[in-house]
């Protein structure tokens, strides 16, 4: 979900506003990094082509997968396929 973030900071904000929020997620203590191995991008794989009647991105199907192996009920996102994969989503509900 970072590469998301950084993202669309990019692309809303521009290059320095993105670099500027990843200095500061990058040095935080509450923040514990998960990364997507090969085990993990097989599940997420499966799961991106399971649900051919969602357009989840690749990136959403690695993030459910995390999410489901790491026990997490909620996302803070405005991402509707968090609530269409059956996560809670914050701040509020969003249009699914």
């Amino acid at each position: 979900m970072v590469d998301e973030t950084l993202t669309l900071l990019r692309i809303r904000l521009g290059i320095d506003a993105a670099e500027a929020w990843w200095q500061q997620v990058d040095g935080s203590s509450r923040l514990r990094w998960e990364y997507v191995n090969p085990a993990r991008a097989d599940k997420a794989r499966a799961l991106f082509f399971r649900y051919r009647d969602k357009d989840f991105s690749f990136t959403d199907c690695t993030s459910f997968i995390l999410m489901r192996e790491l026990k997490l009920r909620e996302a803070l996102t405005t991402d509707r396929h968090f609530l269409q994969a059956g996560f809670a989503v914050k701040p509020g509900i969003i249009g699914g």
